[in-house]
């Protein structure tokens, strides 16, 4: 559970987003062949994607 107050109990588990490591999500999806387009702000359905690298 995370304590937005008083700063991450966690900082060793943290992610970053693949926003913030600075890959473009709506091209490297489309790349793949996803279907991946903005979400309206009422309704819609959200699209979730995750990136797994190995060394």
């Amino acid at each position: 559970e995370c304590a937005f107050e008083k700063g991450c109990r966690h900082p060793d588990l943290a992610r970053p987003s693949m926003e913030a490591c600075g890959i473009d999500v709506f091209k490297t999806a489309r790349e793949a062949g996803f279907p991946i387009e903005v979400v309206p702000p009422e309704g819609g359905v959200e699209n979730y994607f995750a990136l797994l690298l190995l060394e």
